[in-house]
């Protein structure tokens, strides 16, 4: 059976009513390929809006890798990360923060705006930290954010590119999986700002000498943590430093 077919024979069983003919669910399913919404189709073909949307809907359920394809994302304007990030992961003299905090932000273009999302990687263990966005903001807004974001941070930010944004987001969400921790639960939102993940990403190291090095957050449970560390690679196979705060927020939300 044809997804087409299958299309027709729902809508029979939802609504035991089959008014449009087979040349009219592909008109339907063509225009909807166009962005054309339910009701206007519907008005077009002279058709009810509900089995106008039983269609569609049986349709998608028939062929659903037609439908699974991400939005077109509006055109990058920059990506930027923290100096110290910058120079570990892609400078010459390969120097090292002293918390292991890569701070990303990705802005992309959205008329005379743009959509901001911000992501911390703790590249030395926890992977995905914090991540915020999409947000809409303007470009005063925007260049505030970051300006507050600088004073933070020793050196400010460096642009750099989509790529080398992924191979740190990516590889440090993949190194802490390995060490059996999760992302923070809005990287599934944040992420798809970064698109699709790119072939052939630059390798990149994380831990800190070859082990994993974990600073406590104030909103960490370090006993857990630290218990998962033991599980996964051996109670001396780590480094750790508590303290009575880090750098876990981002500075806007």
């Amino acid at each position: 059976m044809t997804a087409q077919q299958w299309a027709v024979s729902v809508v029979h069983l939802e609504t035991g009513v089959m008014s449009a003919t087979p040349e009219q669910v592909q008109e339907i399913l063509a225009l909807r390929d166009r962005k054309v919404a339910p009701k206007q189709i519907a008005r077009k073909l002279r058709l009810r809006p509900a089995e106008v949307s039983s269609i569609i809907r049986a349709q998608a359920e028939a062929n659903p890798e037609r439908h699974s394809h991400p939005r077109t994302l509006p055109s990058l304007k920059n990506c930027i990360i923290n100096a110290k990030a910058a120079d570990h992961f892609f400078g010459r003299s390969q120097k090292d923060s002293v918390n292991g905090l890569a701070q990303i932000f990705l802005a992309r273009q959205d008329g005379h705006q743009y959509l901001m999302t911000s992501f911390l990687v703790d590249y030395w263990c926890l992977g995905v930290k914090n991540a915020l966005g999409p947000r809409k903001v303007d470009p005063a807004e925007y260049a505030r954010t970051i300006q507050i974001a600088s004073e933070n941070q020793e050196g400010g930010f460096r642009e750099i590119s989509l790529e080398q944004a992924q191979a740190v987001i990516f590889g440090g969400l993949d190194y802490a999986k390995s060490l059996g921790f999760d992302p923070h639960p809005d990287f599934e939102r944040a992420k798809k700002q970064l698109g699709l993940k790119l072939a052939d990403l630059p390798q990149l190291e994380f831990g800190k000498d070859g082990k994993p090095m974990y600073i406590s957050g104030p909103y960490d449970n370090p006993d857990r943590i630290i218990a998962k560390l033991t599980n996964s690679v051996g109670a001396d196979n780590f480094h750790y430093l508590m303290q009575a705060g880090g750098p876990d927020e981002l500075p806007w939300s």
